[in-house]
């Protein structure tokens, strides 16, 4: 049994030998007759070469899987396509790849490069062939993790691309790509909390204006020092009491007290309403309140030549007259009729005062008031029922023990044209506040400013203005109100941008004159064009109420960068603004035109610095007239001499109102401020602003002295000349040169 079993192991190891060397055999075999096709395919080739060409020969190659060599014959042939499909066949990959990315063909070039290894080759050509996904898959397989987060971004997948980064470290590169992710995504909201991360305001303050998200935009506009408009945001947001206080920071104390109101705390509107200087609106309220007796000393501080003073003594007489004070209530009437230029009241006030009078046993006052309001009086017919009926009254009356004076309480104003003498003996001791005075004929007229401003109807657009105007203008929001005009900011739906739109209103002027001004601002303004003069757009007369719109400036007054009590300490800032102001004052006065009204309040600085000088009603061109009516106008405290004392006024008044706003920002006060400003811009030296400010450079010192020289002759002939002057002593050598003394 073994022996059999032995027998067939060898049978079976002979059988394995005899098929190895079978094999062995049919593969030396097959190799000859391969070599021996090959050869023969060879010599095919080579005859077609010679018989037919290198095109016929490649194909013939082809055929007999001869592909390196029919590569070769059809680059040879110019047929480079078919060349580089001949090297892939022949898994020469390199070789196949190169000529594919000659042809740009980027697809077939990649799967050659993956076939050799080369991982960077294939990336590249990838994201040329735009197949970008799929080159960022390789690009981070060989640990190229920026570059494969670049090619998300390139194939649009920014989130993905995002987490890249942040594997990276590169954070703010992160945000930034997912802050857009989001917003492709439509999550504003998102969007806007990644550009908070990352710092960049404009950009979180668009997403978060897209995304509905007023309280974020409001934050984010309170950060870029924006409070009006984030104040805005608050209040649509319906949170009054957030946006009041951030109105107060803009100082649009009108706004603020608006929304104080609205959030339930009448003390603060009322203090943001003192703030504003609108001392009627702030007593109004606390006579609602029941505040009397503070009404009433509110109403005491409004100064003679304040344009609410009229309204104050109005409110004065109506309040006395309910306490039961007949005689304060006398004495308050008297003081309006004792104002010039308000011919219409004139009857009224008369009748009431008469009738008080007949109440205090006073016939003798009464009469002399009504001889004194005859000649108007008699112009109406209409008053003459009542007018005798005082009369009856008054002849009636015993004689009073004691008359009493029709001066008391309250000086009468002088009247007919300005004169300085009158005003020493009756105004000597008068405060002016900083505000605009007109002079008509020598008169002064003041405004009439209801409690928030011009009345607004239920339409949303003051009352006697037309409303045909709101198909163009939207959003209105009240900013001021001047001497005759009322200023709001709106959107023109037109031309698709915030305007300012100024209607003319009864104010301070009788209304032939308000005319001649607000059209003569209007044209004055629009006649000039330059970067630093508010532009104006459009204009026009609706159901007879002129209105124009200027140009909206996103910013502030010169004023509110005026520190109080103290030198402005940003002198780069103070000299790009007074060198703006130069040049847009030297553009107009070289086109004959004089401001008149050069005051902080009517340079406004944008948030870019840039400064913008308006308001043009009172200005003037040198050969136009007003024909015989004298119009004395302008700011007490930056008046030039010349316009007090009705002398000829040119371009150097405004020059001396230069000096004025220099004198405010150098020394921290204006040269006059106290007592009778009228007399000390006409006659007392200017005070030395070295008592103020000790090391003030004397160059300064002499700058300011010739800006306010009283006589016009004596002062800089150009805006120019004070740009130049101030810059070198401000930043120019430190030499010391005299100044007056």
């Amino acid at each position: 049994m073994e022996e059999l079993v032995g027998n067939r192991l060898v049978t079976l190891g002979i059988g394995v030998l005899v098929l190895a060397l079978g094999a062995v055999a049919i593969k030396r075999l097959v190799a000859k007759l391969s070599e021996s096709e090959a050869s023969r395919g060879s010599r095919l080739v080579d005859a077609t070469l010679k018989k037919h060409g290198a095109l016929a020969a490649a194909k013939v190659a082809v055929e007999n899987g001869l592909h390196e060599r029919a590569a070769q014959l059809f680059h040879q042939a110019g047929r480079g396509a078919d060349a580089a499909r001949a090297l892939r066949k022949a898994e020469k990959w390199p070789e196949a790849a190169s000529a594919f990315e000659k042809l740009e063909d980027w697809a077939s070039a990649a799967y050659c490069h993956r076939k050799s290894g080369d991982q960077r080759a294939q990336a590249r050509a990838l994201a040329k062939d735009g197949t970008f996904t799929d080159a960022a898959k390789v690009a981070e397989q060989m640990g190229a993790l920026v570059e494969a987060a670049d090619l998300l971004v390139r194939a649009g997948k920014k989130a993905e691309a995002a987490e890249l980064f942040k594997r990276i470290g590169n954070t703010a590169r992160a945000l930034e790509l997912m802050a857009e992710a989001r917003i492709d995504a439509g999550d504003y909201a998102g969007a806007g909390r990644s550009y908070v991360k990352l710092e960049q305001w404009d950009r979180a303050l668009e997403a978060f204006r897209r995304g509905n998200q007023p309280d974020m935009a409001a934050k984010v506009l309170q950060r870029l020092g924006r409070n009006i408009e984030a104040a805005e945001l608050l209040s649509q947001a319906g949170r009054p009491d957030e946006a009041a206080a951030l109105f107060e920071l803009a100082q649009q104390f009108r706004l603020a007290a608006q929304h104080w109101q609205l959030a339930g705390e009448p003390e603060r509107a009322i203090l943001a309403l003192e703030r504003e200087g609108d001392k009627i609106a702030a007593a109004r309220l606390r006579i609602a309140r029941g505040e009397h007796d503070r009404a009433l000393a509110l109403l005491k501080s409004v100064g003679e030549t304040e344009q609410q003073y009229p309204q104050s003594l109005r409110l004065r007489a109506d309040l006395l007259r309910d306490r039961g004070d007949l005689k304060g209530a006398f004495q308050a009437l008297h003081g309006l009729l004792s104002l010039p230029g308000h011919a219409e009241k004139l009857p009224q006030w008369t009748r009431e005062a008469v009738e008080l009078a007949i109440q205090l046993g006073q016939g003798r006052v009464g009469k002399a008031l009504l001889e004194r309001a005859s000649s108007a009086l008699a112009q109406d017919p209409s008053h003459a029922v009542w007018v005798e009926d005082l009369r009856n009254q008054l002849s009636q009356l015993p004689d009073a023990p004691e008359e009493m004076s029709l001066v008391g309480g309250i000086a009468p104003r002088p009247t007919g044209r300005f004169q300085l003498g009158s005003a020493v003996e009756t105004e000597a001791t008068q405060t002016y506040t900083e505000g605009t005075v007109a002079y008509v004929g020598g008169e002064a007229r003041a405004a009439a400013v209801d409690s928030f401003g011009v009345e607004i109807g239920t339409d949303g657009w003051p009352k006697g203005v037309p409303v045909s105007l709101a198909r163009r203008y939207k959003g209105l929001s009240r900013l001021g109100q001047g001497g005759n005009g009322v200023v709001f900011r709106a959107e023109d739906a037109l031309l698709n941008r915030v305007v300012v739109l100024k209607f003319m209103i009864d104010g301070s002027m009788p209304s032939d004159v308000a005319r001649k001004y607000f059209d003569r601002e209007v044209r004055m303004a629009a006649s000039l064009s330059h970067p630093n003069i508010v532009h104006i757009y459009d204009m026009g007369h609706e159901d007879d109420v002129p209105w124009y719109s200027m140009e909206f400036i996103e910013g502030q007054p010169l004023s509110a960068h005026l520190p109080s009590g103290k030198p402005v300490s940003d002198k780069l800032f103070l000299m790009s603004v007074i060198e703006q102001v130069c040049a847009a004052l030297d553009h107009a006065h070289g086109r004959g035109m004089i401001h008149r009204d050069i005051k902080p309040d009517n340079i406004l600085v944008s948030h870019d610095g840039t400064a913008k000088l308006l308001d043009f009603g009172l200005a003037r061109v040198l050969d136009d007239s007003f024909g015989e009516l004298s119009v004395l106008a302008g700011t007490p405290y930056y008046m030039a001499p010349e316009q007090i004392d009705g002398s000829a006024v040119d371009h150097r008044a405004d020059i001396y109102a230069l000096g004025c706003i220099l004198y405010r920002a150098l020394v921290g006060r204006l040269p006059f401020q106290d007592g009778n400003i009228f007399v000390a811009h006409a006659l007392e030296p200017v005070p030395d602003p070295r008592k103020f400010v000790p090391d003030l450079e004397r160059r300064l010192v002499a700058l300011l002295y010739r800006c306010l020289a009283k006589r016009p002759d004596d002062r800089p002939d150009n805006c120019g000349q004070i740009k130049l002057e101030l810059h070198e002593a401000l930043f120019g050598a430190t030499r010391n040169t005299p100044g007056p003394t």
